[in-house]
């Protein structure tokens, strides 16, 4: 149950810098990340994007300010497949669209009109410089780790240029130059730093976990399964909700899963690193037309 609180006469205003994402000036249309780059290649693989979503899941939805956003403004837990389909669909036209600088607008103009007062009864803005740069840098993370885990380390040339383009890239979005690390290792340490300075538990954050315990992730991340024939979806769910579930948890850093109240023991560790070691091995055996997402293929000509 949500804690109560005493009611505002006023809303509280802060003072709040919103990035100025509606005016970006500099032209990069031709220097972003394009589907021909050795790294971004790996985002072709489906068996990264549960991974990406479950990690920037623990990132982003346990930060107060995101999740009361999410509350107010998006289907994340009304209708919660609609939301996962709609984050990697404009992820696919970043990464594998024709006019990534387009996508990157539309979807910084679709945050325009996101504001309200937080849990607190603070103003906030989607385009918050501190929360706007949070969710970008988080979201490169929540990547380059979904890639590491389903390939293993990549050569770290290869993941500054990654980098490096993401960092580009948030430029179309809005964020500030000097707010994003200026390579890998300095968005490491970002993360991780912000792992223990900005995320708590909020009511938010309080709901999507009871909404994750309650959910099938199975037909979330894949809706037409939960179309099959009863009682195919509940023996399915049964079959592989604990695997699932230790995917999910075992994306989230421990600190989150510590906020998150998750039991993670060393025999969970070696139950999650036996997961991912069937998911690599998935990755060498199942053919091109079925590893890959179909943005990817059409993009790659595969």
């Amino acid at each position: 149950m949500t804690p109560s609180r005493p009611p505002l006469t006023e809303p509280e205003e802060i003072a709040m810098e919103t990035t100025p994402a509606q005016r970006v000036s500099v032209d990069i249309e031709e220097d972003v990340p394009v589907a021909d780059r050795t790294f971004v290649r790996l985002l072709a693989d489906r068996r990264i994007w549960p991974l990406f979503l479950f990690r920037a899941l623990s990132l982003q939805g346990t930060h107060p300010t995101v999740m009361v956003a999410l509350e107010q403004h998006s289907k994340s837990f009304s209708r919660p497949s609609v939301r996962a389909e709609n984050t990697l669909a404009y992820t696919y036209r970043i990464y594998f669209g024709e006019n990534v600088a387009e996508s990157a607008r539309e979807l910084r103009e679709m945050h325009r009109p996101i504001t309200g007062l937080d849990y607190e009864g603070r103003k906030y803005h989607a385009w918050n410089r501190d929360v706007w740069t949070w969710v970008h840098l988080t979201t490169i993370e929540s990547l380059i780790y979904a890639i590491t885990v389903c390939f293993g380390p990549q050569p770290e040339a290869e993941v500054e240029a990654f980098y490096r383009e993401s960092r580009r890239l948030g430029l179309l979005f809005g964020v500030r130059e000097q707010d994003m690390p200026t390579d890998a290792a300095g968005l490491r340490t970002y993360v991780e730093q912000g792992v223990v300075e900005k995320l708590a538990m909020s009511p938010g954050t309080r709901r999507m976990q009871q909404l994750v315990d309650e959910q099938d992730v199975i037909a979330t991340l894949q809706p037409k399964l939960a179309a099959l024939p009863r009682p195919l979806p509940a023996l399915l769910e049964k079959l592989t909700g604990r695997p699932v579930e230790t995917l999910m948890f075992g994306a989230f850093p421990e600190h989150v899963r510590q906020i998150w109240g998750v039991p993670w023991s060393p025999a969970r560790e070696r139950e999650f690193r036996a997961l991912i070691a069937i998911v690599r091995a998935a990755g060498r055996i199942l053919p091109a037309r079925v590893r890959m997402i179909p943005e990817a293929r059409a993009a790659l000509e595969v």
